[in-house]
């Protein structure tokens, strides 16, 4: 009787343990940072053209309007032939403005030869994302700071 119980128990246990880790610990596809990160992807992952329309899905408000206006060259030169090279995506700060807006500051870093031979760029942004029909969208994203680094780079006083 009481091995039943404790049985029963354990089972309980394991079962209430198995969903709050597919709930409470398991990342979620749609939180603000996953769609962000996803967005990220996608843009050092362009391609064709048709990333374009991939991309805008993720944006609302401002930063839709911006790049729905870029021409194809433009949109080209930026995401496909500029060959950067992603290195690292850090997330700093994030503050739920409200249930349905919230704002991410991170570092993005990427080689980008078109700034020079080995240019490392680091750039800090705060990210506006809010919530729209379900999933997290970027409204707009601010620039904070950059900085680029030469490797091997000499320089005389």
């Amino acid at each position: 009787m009481i091995a039943r119980r404790s049985l029963a128990a354990g089972v309980v246990f394991f079962l209430l343990m198995g969903m709050s880790a597919c709930t409470i610990g398991g990342k979620s596809g749609n939180d603000p940072r996953s769609r962000l990160n996803e967005y990220i992807s996608k843009s050092f992952n362009a391609r064709s053209l048709a990333d374009k329309d991939a991309m805008l899905s993720y944006l609302t408000g401002d930063a839709k309007a911006r790049l729905s206006a870029w021409s194809e060259d433009q949109f080209r030169q930026a995401f496909i032939d500029s060959r950067r090279q992603f290195l690292k995506l850090v997330f700093r700060d994030t503050r739920a403005v409200s249930p349905a807006e919230t704002d991410i500051t991170y570092e993005i870093s990427y080689l980008d030869p078109s700034r020079g031979k080995s240019a490392k760029v680091t750039n800090r942004k705060m990210s506006e994302m809010v919530l729209e029909g379900g999933n997290w969208m970027i409204k707009d994203v601010h620039n904070i700071k950059e900085l680029i680094e030469y490797r091997n780079e000499m320089s005389l006083p």
